[in-house]
């Protein structure tokens, strides 16, 4: 007599819905990562032109306003990428909320299986506890 879990096919959906969820939460991990990066690039390159037009004396007015362009596109560009980055923040916790129940809704078929296991191991065992006594009793009656 071989076990047999009754709610297999769920259980094998929740495992796969527990594999797509951790998919998901990867990408959104990688999105996250991505803006941080670019952030992050954007902010030493803010950062060491900042200190290129210290060392450099300014020539004219022209230069002054395509500098002052220039600082204003990529504060425009940090404050972006900053809500951009909390939004994505956002997002891999939503993921990880969803990878939780899915682990959770998992989880607990798994104990139900181990449940089950249990009653059918009882079960053959008084089966074969019972074929065992015939046997005895039989033989005994001889």
């Amino acid at each position: 007599m071989k076990f047999k879990f009754s709610l297999a096919p769920v259980l094998k959906v929740r495992k796969h819905q527990e594999k797509l969820q951790k998919q998901k939460l990867a990408e959104q991990v990688s999105k996250k990562q991505k803006i941080s990066d670019v952030r992050d690039d954007v902010q030493g390159k803010l950062k060491t032109f900042l200190q290129n037009a210290e060392d450099n004396s300014v020539e004219n007015i022209h230069m002054i306003r395509r500098r002052s362009a220039h600082l204003q596109q990529v504060h425009q560009k940090m404050d972006k990428l900053s809500r951009d980055l909390d939004k994505a923040e956002v997002e891999v916790s939503k993921e990880r909320e969803k990878l939780a129940a899915a682990h959770k809704n998992l989880h607990i078929l798994e104990k139900v299986k181990e449940f089950e296991k249990g009653l059918f191991s009882e079960r053959v065992a008084k089966d074969e506890q019972k074929f065992m006594d015939e046997i005895a009793t039989q033989s005994f009656s001889r």
